[in-house]
């Protein structure tokens, strides 16, 4: 694989369609990949506070409509609050969902 085709690919791999979850309680959302930007904000976010929020900032980062726009904001405080009184299970469902996105063929 040369420069251009590697370009190429990544520009392919960083435009993933967001996928469908039905996520009880709510019927069906659309998650996407968090993208290294993404996890990057985060922790600078974060960086050396007590965040006890760092999961439901996750969910809010990854849940979209169906042309991939947010749904919420992860640095609003009453999304991620109402995302922190999830139930678990819910929440682990639309994380699993999003990391499936990169298919890495493993």
């Amino acid at each position: 694989m040369n420069r251009d085709e590697l370009i190429a690919a990544m520009r392919a791999t960083a435009a993933q369609e967001p996928r469908p979850v039905t996520v009880p309680g709510w019927g069906e959302v659309f998650v996407r990949s968090v993208t290294v930007e993404e996890i990057e904000a985060q922790t600078e976010d974060t960086e050396g506070a007590k965040d006890k929020h760092k999961i439901a900032r996750g969910v809010a980062r990854v849940l979209c409509d169906a042309e991939g726009n947010a749904l919420l904001d992860p640095t609003n405080d009453e999304h991620v609050k109402l995302l922190a009184k999830q139930p678990w299970p819910l929440l682990r469902r639309i994380l699993a969902v999003s990391d499936k996105g990169a298919d890495l063929g493993n």
